[in-house]
């Protein structure tokens, strides 16, 4: 490896050799003197520290070690170039011998320094990914708890709205019942006509209230799924056919169409009569509630049959000609307590719409549909109280009925369909 000719002859050629365009040149420069310290006195104190350092700084920019290695060998073609053009054969065999023996050692050291920043570098990016990974477990798992916590809170706050709907409701029965009695009496009794106006608009209120109320004990049945069925064959055509008669004043008063359409040919499902009655009576009067006077409501029915997924049912749609549901609105309205609009629709020179309810109708009939196993979706161009585009609500029910889990079923005995009354064990 000692050369003393050689180290002299690089040291005397140190001007020339050390210009380089290379972005390399201060690794070029710093290599180029620890040649000369090899080649002069055959240490490798200069060199190795050199070779380290851009070993470590080329695994952390991402070079390759071909890359790297290449600066030293270019550097090993210009020597022998230039010295086998300037000096004799002989003397110039014994330093392109030192030169090749320099450059072995510098190869192998740049490869086991690469190779140890390599693993260095591999060993941090484990250690910070370690490091990141266990951050990042803390928090999901504070988190999760926080989550957690808060929806202990929220179904904590929901079971008390629960309760306290129900607790409320059954309070609000005992004196709501006296109101009714006084006020049935009072109206019997009464031959002034104004104090029987007066009487009938409290019999009227005490009515309003009382339906309020069993919307409000029917809501906390399904929200603790302690609702009662009582199952039995059912015939919609007849349930449907019990609704329109009973609404069938105010349909006139509104002058609304109506129009059946394949009711006759649905087949007969099984079913609580007395819940189907209160969904459909709820789709139907909103239908006329909405839908300006004047105006057509259809109501139809399809049979579905059996596929892999689903079984036998039956669609009943109630479509109308009325101002619509919005878009935002369309998922929204079976929400409890929710209202369209910023107000309610009153009536107007055009028309008669009927004030809203405090917004639990739309929920009940969800619940009592999917407590059927059943399904039911709305539809509608958009809200707009000018063009009225009309909404369509379509409920999905099984013909065999499979209950939701959890509930109170009863099956009554299999006599003949109903649907021309509610069924008395569920009222």
């Amino acid at each position: 490896m000692k050369n003393k000719r050689l180290a002299q002859w690089i040291e005397a050629h140190t001007d020339m050799l050390g210009r380089t365009d290379e972005p390399d040149q201060a690794f070029h420069a710093a290599l180029y003197e620890g040649i000369i310290e090899m080649a002069l006195n055959g240490e490798t104190r200069l060199i190795d520290p050199v070779l380290e350092s851009a070993a470590a700084h080329a695994v952390a920019v991402g070079r390759s070690l071909t890359g790297l290695l290449g600066v030293p060998q270019r550097l090993r073609e210009r020597l022998w170039q230039r010295i086998g053009e300037e000096i004799d054969p002989e003397p110039a065999f014994e330093m392109l011998s030192a030169v090749d023996i320099i450059f072995v050692h510098i190869v192998r050291a740049t490869i086991d320094a690469y190779q140890e920043a390599s693993s260095l570098a591999t060993a941090a990016k484990a250690t910070e990914i370690s490091r990141l990974y266990a951050e990042s477990e803390r928090k999901v798992m504070e988190y999760t708890a926080e989550v957690a916590r808060a929806n202990r809170e929220l179904a904590r706050l929901e079971q008390a709205k629960t309760d306290f709907i129900s607790i409320a409701a059954h309070e609000l029965k005992t004196p709501l019942t006296l109101i009714q009695g006084y006020a049935n009496i009072l109206y019997d009794n009464l031959t002034d006509e104004r104090a029987g106006n007066l009487a009938d608009g409290i019999r009227r209120g005490a009515e309003r209230m009382g339906a309020i109320i069993e919307d409000m004990l029917d809501l906390s049945a399904i929200d603790t799924n302690r609702l009662s069925l009582f199952l039995e064959i059912v015939n919609l055509n007849k349930v449907i056919g019990l609704i329109i008669r009973q609404l069938e004043p105010v349909l006139k008063d509104r002058r609304h169409a109506l129009q059946l359409v394949n009711l006759e040919t649905l087949p007969t499902i099984e079913a609580d009569a007395y819940r189907l009655h209160q969904v459909f009576a709820q789709l139907v009067n909103n239908a006329i509630k909405y839908t300006p006077d004047g105006g057509q409501i259809t109501i139809s029915g399809e049979t579905i049959a059996a596929t892999k997924k689903m079984p036998a049912c039956i669609r009943i749609t109630v479509k109308d000609t009325g101002v619509g549901i919005a878009p935002e609105d369309r998922e929204k309205i079976f929400e409890k307590f929710y209202r369209v609009g910023s107000s309610d629709l009153h009536s107007t020179s055009q028309t008669k719409f009927m004030g809203a309810g405090p917004g639990l109708g739309l929920t009940i009939v969800k619940g009592l549909v999917e407590a059927h196993q059943g399904r039911i979706v709305a539809e509608s161009q958009g809200f707009d109280m000018k063009n009225c585009p009309g909404s369509a609500f379509i409920v999905t029910l099984p013909i065999e009925a499979t209950p939701r889990p959890g509930l109170q079923v009863t099956r009554l005995p299999r006599a003949e369909a109903r649907g021309e009354t509610a069924s008395p064990a569920s009222a």
